[in-house]
């Protein structure tokens, strides 16, 4: 368990009582954005054991669940934190649960929470570009030709599959996939060729929701598609996380 104050924090530090909440709270947003759920559920969840009334910690709490796959607790935390009928809700609540349905598959409702979102706070949460599945096709094939050659042909020799959502049975087989990334590649590099398992061979998946999401225009989202196409494919050809960052593709 996380320590108590006064003892040393999860980055080593020393913290006293009337700051050690806010601390523990900076850290586990911390841990969240760098992709450290476990870390940061435990974080948060000490904090809601000193202060049940931590919105912050309660919000974040949820987001880890959901990040972590523990999709159907995250959507009962997150769902207790619904205000009554008469008051607005919070939009980054409203975002969160929207999150969390799109990875039940529940898709309608998950845009009904997207809206009012949108409605509360447009600039945070700007509308999704949604494009159906031939216009995104479409936007696709554009991407792809206006990349270099030597992506060009690894598309030739490992395709493109594009699937709405990320689901708990591909994270089953690729346990480092979250809900909510663009793309994914599954197979083996070149240079590690061996036969590859994973029931889908060698492919790029590219999730078209969360790239929908990713930004506030057609051309912003054709923009992330190309982005997540160099990195999916820079994996393919062997690079790795440091490297793809390096190159400005992580």
């Amino acid at each position: 368990r996380p320590p108590r104050p006064g003892h040393q924090g999860y980055d080593g530090r020393v913290m006293s009582e009337p700051d050690s909440i806010d601390a523990l709270a900076e850290e586990g947003d911390v841990a969240l954005e760098d992709g450290e759920y476990e870390t940061a559920l435990e974080i948060f969840d000490e904090i809601l054991d000193r202060d049940p009334e931590h919105w912050g910690a309660a919000l974040g709490s949820a987001e880890c669940l959901h990040m972590l796959w523990r999709t159907e607790e995250a959507l009962e935390a997150v769902r207790a934190l619904t205000p009554p009928e008469e008051e607005e809700d919070d939009p980054d609540r409203a975002d969160l649960e929207g999150r969390i349905l799109e990875a039940l598959g529940r898709f309608e409702e998950a845009d009904r929470l997207f809206a009012e979102a949108t409605r509360l706070e447009a600039e945070d949460y700007p509308p999704a570009v949604r494009l159906g599945a031939e216009d995104f096709r479409a936007l696709l094939d554009t991407v792809l030709s206006s990349l270099p050659s030597v992506i060009r042909q690894a598309v030739i020799e490992v395709p493109v599959v594009v699937e709405p959502k990320p689901t708990r049975e591909m994270a089953d087989r690729e346990p480092a996939i979250n809900p909510e990334v663009l793309g994914l590649f599954v197979g083996t590099p070149v240079g590690e060729k061996v036969n590859a398992g994973g029931g889908y061979g060698d492919v790029v998946l590219l999730f078209q929701r969360n790239l929908e999401r990713a930004g506030r225009s057609r051309e912003e989202v054709s923009r992330e598609i190309k982005i997540t196409l160099f990195h999916e494919y820079g994996h393919y050809l062997g690079f790795d996380e440091e490297e793809l960052e390096h190159l400005g593709l992580g």
